[in-house]
């Protein structure tokens, strides 16, 4: 079966409440209070109450979505067994120790670069493991003692239907791939299920206007992955990271760009390993390494200029500053939202 790569993605509401809930996993911010989360932060904690977002809260959660996932393939006929391997790591950063260096710092990038192939606590996840073994998947004997249109059922049931020639390439290189569970399959409505209230309220068409504006608001500051920032300030910030990065031979408008050029590249080094067959070859340890000295000295030059900036905090006071208006004009449907669906609440 073919992978499909995807670079240009518009945030769904209910990634944007995430978002919120997991600021403080960002390059710095594991280390600031709670006293210094954002205003919009601060206002949507009670989404998902007090509880850190940790590894462990992530693998029940996880636990929880292949648990649907296996009572929606049954409904529909099919065999699936929640596969433990189907999930992934919390990383958050810090101090530097058992964990490694700080995430996005100049020690991280030096090792790490952004993290694509090896980081902390998954250096050997990429490997074949102590046994020399790659993880297998439950469901794979199942599937291949399905008929080819059997098989071609059981991904579209999983998985949801293919995306369109138009969504994969369209004409506006800018254009995003707004991702909806609906069409997710099975596992995107159980991911949804398992994400609890916040992902509920997203789909609350009572507050289908809210969740827009908070993610123009945040486009504003942060861009849309494919384009930067519209905010003045961080425009002019944006520019002196941009001009620091031309001094070390780059060429790069933001830093989330910069990080997406190079996982673009790494997905093509990945999708070079699909066949029609359905066969999958993983990328070299010579691909590897090409990928990844490149990598970490595009981190390294990017994290310095952010240091020689102050980047993170500038960026922090700004999209405080903006957060704050948020909250300021839309108390009222906050408000109301918090009512219905605040953490707290549904304990109730």
């Amino acid at each position: 079966m073919k992978t499909l790569s995807i670079s240009r993605y518009a945030v769904p509401a209910a990634l944007v409440v995430a978002a919120l809930a997991l600021t403080g996993c960002s390059s710095g911010d594991a280390k600031k209070s709670k006293d210094e989360a954002g205003p919009l932060q601060k206002y949507m904690s009670a989404m998902w109450g007090d509880e850190e977002f940790t590894q462990e809260k992530f693998d029940k959660q996880q636990e929880k979505t292949e648990e649907l996932v296996a009572e929606c393939m049954a409904k529909e006929g099919f065999d699936y067994k929640p596969n433990t391997e189907n999930g992934g790591m919390v990383y958050m950063s810090g101090d530097d120790g058992d964990d490694g260096p700080e995430w996005g710092s100049v020690k991280f990038a030096e090792t790490y670069g952004y993290g694509f192939i090896n980081s902390p606590g998954m250096d050997s996840s990429n490997d074949s493991g102590d046994d020399g073994k790659e993880p297998v998947d439950p469901n794979q004997k199942y599937i291949d003692s399905l008929s080819e249109s059997e098989q071609q059922a059981y991904n579209v049931t999983l998985w949801g239907p293919p995306m369109s020639e138009d969504q994969v390439n369209p004409d506006d290189e800018d254009a995003a791939v707004e991702y909806d569970w609906k069409q997710g399959g099975c596992y995107g409505a159980a991911q949804h299920k398992a994400q609890g209230s916040a992902a509920e309220a997203t789909d609350d068409p009572e507050f289908k206007d809210l969740f827009e504006q908070i993610n123009n608001m945040y486009s504003e500051v942060y861009g849309n992955g494919s384009s930067g920032s519209t905010n003045e300030d961080m425009v002019k910030l944006d520019r002196k990271w941009a001009e620091c990065m031309t001094e070390a031979g780059y060429d790069f408008p933001t830093p989330m760009q910069a990080q997406n050029s190079l996982q673009d590249e790494w997905m093509k080094v990945q999708d070079a390993g699909a066949s029609d067959s359905g066969e999958y070859k993983e990328p070299s340890k010579e691909e590897k390494k090409k990928f990844q000295d490149k990598e970490i000295k595009t981190a390294v030059a990017d994290a310095k200029c952010q240091d020689k900036l102050k980047y993170t905090d500038e960026q922090t006071k700004i999209t405080n500053k903006i957060e704050q208006k948020f909250v300021d004009e839309h108390k009222a449907e906050l408000d109301a939202m918090i009512a219905k669906y605040g953490s707290k609440k549904k304990e109730k």
